[in-house]
């Protein structure tokens, strides 16, 4: 498995690379880059299988070098600090990340991850990611992968998501839904960022939609798709403070 390292931090490049030959033995690191100019001449010079980028660096983004390859025929891994909008980036498009300092069990776990991914996700992942980085913050899109297709979504369409088990189902402004095999609770901490509310262990809603509310029977809300969703009653001070503040 070839890897190369972009990192504009020298000491963030050796503790990668150290760790990588301790614990990662199938790695071969065919080369290292200490910037986006740089980078992009190893990527474009050597063939390799996944690139390990730091999102910030000296001369821009890791986010503007991927810019330069519209099919990519290789896995990137981001690295970065405890950046909140750039996290929320990577669980929007779906792209794999890693925080430092690095952990070795993190870094064997985004590198399984990264191989099971197949190119044509890569290329969508990417393609959000970077346009994800221009859009206002009501018009950002997310991946959403299900048996059948990768499908990119507006976050402003999605009305509710429902827990089913460990699935959870996206209902959209269009009466469509998909049923996506992830947690309800991976989607309420993706989406923390925008107007939507986990108003009961099984909902999560998208408060613009939002028309009625009926405090009886412990409260349920209705919602503009003509669907009604229960309020846990632990929930409700909180309910009501953040649909004032819409």
């Amino acid at each position: 498995m070839r890897v190369a390292i972009i990192d504009d931090e020298k000491t963030a490049r050796q503790h990668l690379r150290a760790m990588l030959e301790k614990h990662v033995p199938e790695a071969e690191i065919v080369g290292e880059a200490s910037g986006v100019v740089s980078g992009l001449a190893l990527l474009e010079s050597e063939s390799i299988a996944i690139a390990f980028m730091d999102v910030e660096m000296r001369d821009g983004l890791g986010f503007d070098l991927l810019a330069n390859f519209e099919s990519p025929d290789f896995q990137t891994i981001f690295i970065t600090g405890h950046d909140r909008y750039a996290i929320q980036a990577f669980r929007y498009s779906a792209t794999d990340y890693l925080i430092k300092p690095v952990f070795p069990a993190d870094l064997k776990d985004a590198i399984t991850k990264a191989k099971q991914r197949n190119s044509e996700l890569t290329k969508s992942a990417i393609a959000t990611l970077v346009e994800n980085r221009v859009l206002n913050q009501e018009d950002k899109k997310i991946i959403l992968s299900d048996n059948e297709a990768m499908h990119v979504v507006q976050i402003k369409d999605i009305i509710r998501c429902e827990s089913d088990s460990n699935y959870t189902v996206f209902w959209f402004s269009k009466k469509e839904k998909l049923t996506i095999s992830k947690t309800l609770k991976e989607y309420e901490k993706t989406l923390d960022d925008q107007p939507f509310f986990r108003v009961h262990k099984s909902h999560l809603i998208n408060m613009t939609y939002v028309e009625r509310f009926e405090k009886r029977d412990g409260g349920l809300i209705h919602l503009s798709d003509g669907s009604s969703v229960p309020l846990a009653v632990r929930k409700k001070e909180q309910f009501m403070e953040a649909l004032a503040n819409l």
